[in-house]
């Protein structure tokens, strides 16, 4: 019954690194649901709870009811929200919400996790140093859980959503985190008198700069 109705909702193709976003959806908001996530005490393995709880919390749950992982996307879909077609996880928008399906449903051998067995639901969301999170019962660095190949391929945006602001893509992430990761290293060399290595701080910094422009 999800399937065909998912087939006659239009899906939006957004360029990698668009933000689709209700206009509540600040930074600020997002940073606060990976806080939220990992203090609201909802144990592991409770993942539609947790994303429900973290909704409510920020005032984008209107409609929706607790269900299993795997059932989230019935969930959102009658509250409103709409799919966006993504290639992976790592790909969606941020505060978007992605769903696995449970392996029964994806025709595999359940694996004996909870996700396994009932799916896994989560928000893509930032921590403080600026990173993409995935959070519902707890705030994860990878997607998924540990049904990550059973992704539905669709993020879900709440209702009225509409491209806000843009962020960097997830090549453009890791980029920036290896540059201010090399610039702690040259600086731990700098204190501790490293003066060969300090040296190599500015050519790499005058490459990074020339590669931007």
């Amino acid at each position: 019954m999800l399937s065909r109705l998912l087939k006659l909702l239009p899906l939006v193709v957004l360029p990698a690194g668009a933000m689709a976003a209700n206009p509540v959806i600040t930074k600020d908001l997002l940073v606060k649901a990976a806080v939220e996530s990992a203090t609201d005490n909802i144990s592991s393995g409770w993942c539609g709870r947790g994303m429900l709880s973290i909704l409510r919390k920020f005032g984008l749950g209107a409609d929706l009811q607790g269900s299993n992982g795997q059932d989230w996307e019935q969930n959102l879909l009658r509250a409103g929200w709409k799919p966006v077609r993504v290639s992976s996880p790592e790909r969606a928008p941020l505060g978007s919400v992605l769903v696995y399906l449970g392996d029964k449903r994806a025709g595999k051998t359940p694996r004996g996790t909870p996700g396994g067995y009932f799916g896994h639901v989560e928000m893509v969301a930032l921590g403080p140093n600026g990173g993409r999170l995935y959070v519902s019962d707890s705030p994860r660095v990878k997607p998924g859980g540990t049904v990550r190949d059973n992704f539905t391929g669709r993020a879900w945006l709440p209702p009225g959503g509409v491209p806000m602001w843009k962020t960097q893509s997830p090549e453009q992430q890791v980029a920036t985190v290896l540059n201010e990761r090399k610039r702690m290293a040259f600086a731990y060399f700098e204190r501790n008198g490293r003066p060969e290595f300090t040296s190599l701080a500015s050519v790499s910094e005058k490459k990074s700069d020339s590669s931007a422009q």
